[in-house]
């Protein structure tokens, strides 16, 4: 069997809905010198099946079934049986552009780098419509080919690891996996940072070609009751910066990764873990280089503020008084309606109209 251009790995659990669309997807490419690796970790609806229907219809298609292992393992099983020049990894919920392999792979050799990665469509399910993602109006990365020392500012925005291409040659020369504590649950963290980090170069490719759906409840991102899960990924990074004093130099960005992310994290989850996650950010915050939150400049004013706050354990008091004197009075929108908050009862003022911002 020659070798294909491209190895794209789908991790398939519990997302029947979604799933003919993504792999239709795949299988339209214009580049069709692909494999595709549709890793079933062992999901209980009807995406074994449809899977395996798939995998006699074109040769390309390889279905894997494993026990439920989560999303690190299904990755994981993906890369060690991938044969592609370069790796691919596609989210089964999502759906890519016609050409996106084609002008990935285009980019990948034309530049001969380790790592292609670029911006993406959020699309919502609510009105099939799309906008270009945030991350494309903060990033403008060299044009050329560049390494991460020389344009940090990627290690602090969305991990976003299905945007890319990564050589196979490189991600097995360094050893390279997802995590698979809690299942692989925001382990693109660490992949994001080891891959861009160990690169010898990265190409941006400014067109977006991937489709984020922001509009699946079953996403981790929409889970109110696992706070710990963002506070675990952290060890393994926490090592790997230790093991190369090359890396103290984007040390800062490590810091505002944890910062955006367990602040976050906070504002997801269930408000009765809002102490309990502010006491494990301040022990992960009092391991930082105080001096060196202070003077940076990728902090802004306001997140040096908060960060001092949690640091010094003075957050929650702070919180609890606003609570207090948002029960007392506020206004808020809330289930589409502007809400008027009085002593902790809720008036209903006006439906809002929705904007082009809201879509």
């Amino acid at each position: 069997m020659t070798q294909p251009k491209v190895s794209v790995i789908v991790p398939i659990y519990g997302v029947e809905k979604y799933i003919h669309q993504c792999i239709d997807s795949i299988l339209n490419q214009t580049l069709e010198d692909i494999e595709i690796l549709l890793i079933d970790d062992g999901s209980k609806d009807n995406c074994p099946a449809i899977i395996d229907e798939y995998a006699k219809q074109d040769s390309r298609i390889k279905a894997i079934h494993q026990e439920n292992g989560g999303y690190g393992k299904a990755v994981n099983n993906g890369l060690s049986k991938a044969i592609g020049e370069y790796i691919a990894i596609v989210e089964p919920d999502d759906f890519i552009e016609q050409n996106m392999f084609e002008v990935l792979y285009d980019d990948a050799k034309q530049n001969d780098v380790d790592v292609v990665k670029g911006p993406y469509y959020d699309y919502s399910d609510d009105d099939n419509d799309k906008e270009i993602c945030v991350i494309a109006k903060r990033v403008s990365p060299p044009k050329n080919p560049f390494n991460i020392f020389e344009y940090p500012t990627l290690l602090t925005n969305h991990a976003s690891i299905w945007t890319g291409l990564y050589r196979r040659q490189f991600i097995r020369d360094n050893n390279i996996s997802v995590l698979e504590l809690n299942k692989g649950r925001y382990a693109d963290q660490n992949w994001r940072f080891k891959t861009l980090m160990l690169a010898k170069n990265i190409y941006w490719e400014a067109q977006p070609f991937y489709n984020y759906r922001t509009t699946n409840a079953d996403s981790s991102s929409f889970k109110k009751n696992n706070p710990d899960d963002v506070f675990e990924i952290y060890g393994d990074l926490d090592e790997f910066f230790a093991s190369n004093g090359r890396f103290d130099a984007v040390l800062e960005y490590l810091y505002k990764e944890k910062y955006n992310h367990m602040t976050w994290n906070m504002e997801r989850v269930d408000e009765k873990y809002t102490k309990y996650c502010l006491d494990r950010m301040h022990k992960v915050f009092i391991t930082f280089d105080k001096n060196r939150v202070l003077n940076s400049s990728i902090f802004s004013r306001k997140e040096k503020q908060k960060f001092l706050s949690i640091y010094s354990n003075k957050y929650y008091q702070n919180y609890l008084f606003k609570k207090f004197i948002q029960w007392i009075f506020s206004l808020t929108n809330k289930n589409k309606y502007k809400v008027l908050i009085l002593f902790g009862i809720e008036i209903k003022l006006m439906k809002l109209k929705r904007t082009k911002k809201d879509k």
